[in-house]
């Protein structure tokens, strides 16, 4: 008897470790799921209003835009962003003023002409509050790109957006361009 009460504990305590051992399994699942979750939440885009008074304009953004001078224009500020998933986004703002109507005229007459691997087809007038613009696509060999243009009192603002050729565009881009506001500049550089 004493033998069967040695195997009848023993089962006792191997069901019981089994439960305590599936108890634990199930707490760590729930706590790394829990954890993976956290951070998945934590890596989303957190979309604001940023305002650049300076530049006379407002936007959403998924992250601080890093403003910056472009490398190879001198009187611009660039402001990009990385859109997911796998684009990036630029807006460019000239402090050269330009005459709105022969820039935007000379624009438009290149994309229709197919330059630099504008699709023609793509080309449209667009406004912004009343000013006028511009926008088209063009196709590099492994991605596509999308340009457009607004010409306010002289200063052009230009999105730029890019994203792998066998995706489509990226609706955060999209977003970002439309929630894209003038506001009164404080000073003109």
């Amino acid at each position: 008897m004493r033998l069967g009460h040695c195997k009848i504990l023993a089962d006792i305590w191997s069901l019981a470790m089994k439960k305590s051992v599936i108890s634990l399994l199930v707490s760590i699942s729930l706590w790394v799921s829990f954890s993976f979750a956290q951070q998945q939440t934590s890596q989303w885009p957190q979309w604001k209003e940023y305002v650049f008074a300076e530049d006379g304009f407002a936007l959403t953004l998924p992250e601080d835009p890093r403003p910056h001078p472009d490398a190879s224009i001198p009187d611009m500020t660039v402001y990009t962003v990385v859109v997911p998933p796998h684009g990036n986004l630029s807006l460019r703002v000239s402090h050269q003023y330009r005459d709105c109507a022969a820039t935007l005229a000379q624009l438009r007459d290149d994309a229709l002409k197919g330059k630099a691997g504008t699709d023609p087809a793509s080309v449209k007038d667009v406004s912004v509050a009343g000013h006028l613009g511009l926008e088209y696509q063009f196709t590099g060999s492994t991605w596509t790109g999308w340009d457009r243009y607004y010409c306010v009192s002289g200063r052009f603002y230009t999105f730029s957006t890019q994203w792998p050729r066998s995706e489509a565009r990226p609706p955060a881009a999209m977003r970002i361009v439309s929630s894209f506001r003038l506001i009164k500049a404080e000073s003109h550089r």
